[in-house]
């Protein structure tokens, strides 16, 4: 049914012959816009999984990048907004230690998406990974290579955080 919102679910019980609607929460939420980046468009970033640390089920993407740009995710247990950060074209919108998936650097490719397994016991940070506890809520980002008129650059998506159970 794609005229519903993300996260509504519409059931049929059989029994009583009544069309339900169930919410379910959506996994985190966007924060902080992103800047246009060469495709025209702001890129962002979708959640999948669950926020409950034992499940260890966090799955992000990072869509309406360019093709096959290089990039990663960056992380953070705070948000912050650093415009244009060491002359890239995006928005920094983590703040505190940022740690960097780099060994997950991947290109955007012809999808112009970009994907992130996170293990939450394994978050990096600058200092070395950590685990992330319930009740704490973390950031993420992704960055990426783009080009404004022609000039190689960096950019950045939208922020989206999760708090985690």
């Amino acid at each position: 049914y794609p005229f519903l919102p993300s996260g509504i679910l519409l059931c049929n019980d059989r029994e009583s012959g009544l069309l339900v609607l169930s919410h379910e929460p959506a996994l985190g939420q966007l924060y902080c816009q992103a800047n246009v980046n060469s495709t025209g468009q702001i890129a962002t970033v979708e959640g999948s999984g669950s926020r409950a640390i034992a499940d260890n089920d966090v799955a992000l993407t990072a869509t309406q990048l360019p093709q096959n740009a290089t990039g990663y995710f960056i992380v953070s247990d705070s948000q912050g907004f650093v415009a244009n950060p060491a002359g890239s074209a995006g928005n920094l919108c983590l703040g505190g230690a940022v740690g960097r998936y780099v060994n997950q650097a991947a290109s955007s490719g012809s999808a112009a998406e970009l994907h992130l397994l996170v293990n939450v016991a394994q978050v990096p940070q600058p200092t070395g990974a950590v685990a992330i506890q319930a009740g704490e809520t973390w950031s993420f980002q992704c960055w990426y290579r783009d080009a404004v008129v022609g000039i190689p650059t960096s950019n950045f998506s939208e922020g989206y955080a999760i708090t985690f159970q």
